[in-house]
């Protein structure tokens, strides 16, 4: 697919939207920095910490996924190529691939919820005092994934050919 101007700056808006402004926002309405003699500090409420988590999950969701979605069309192919192959050295560099990325299957697919089960045992302790904070920061968060999710619905009806079709004047 052509990447021209618009699909490049959808695709900007989308990250910028979905990404950068809601952890923005936590660190904004979570933190705070202490500069004082004794110590420069950073600190981030407990609900900042779920809410951090919560946008990794969001950003794992939209980003990564699509790339481990190709890993296992990838691994795939391998598996059948494990059962076909008969040179020795080709079928070490595929099982070393394999193992790659299964690997990254299973960190990927076991990260997220560890973390919320901890943040969640950690966190309903601390949690009854920050409830409207927490409920506005989600309602914001909200909206600028609503405006991500707008740019991700242009940037991906963004579709050129390489070679040909009309240019529009949009390279």
């Amino acid at each position: 697919m052509k990447m021209t101007k618009n699909r490049l700056v959808f695709f900007i808006l989308h990250v910028l939207f979905s990404a950068v402004v809601p952890l923005a926002l936590i660190i904004v309405r979570y933190s705070t920095i202490d500069n004082t003699k004794a110590a420069v500090g950073f600190k981030v409420s407990i609900t900042g910490i779920m809410l951090l988590i919560f946008v990794f999950w969001t950003i794992k969701k939209l980003f990564v996924d699509k790339k481990l979605s190709d890993l296992k069309a990838q691994k795939s192919v391998m598996l059948a190529n494990l059962k076909t192959k008969q040179d020795p050295a080709e079928l070490a560099a595929l099982e070393k691939e394999l193992k790659s990325i299964n690997t990254l299957e299973v960190v990927f697919g076991s990260i997220i919820p560890l973390l919320f089960i901890v943040v969640a045992i950690i966190a309903f302790k601390a949690l009854e005092a920050q409830l409207v904070k927490l409920s506005a920061t989600l309602g914001y968060i909200g909206i600028s994934y609503a405006i991500g999710l707008i740019f991700n619905i242009l940037y991906s009806r963004e579709i050129h050919a390489k070679n040909g079709g009309e240019d529009n004047g949009n390279e």
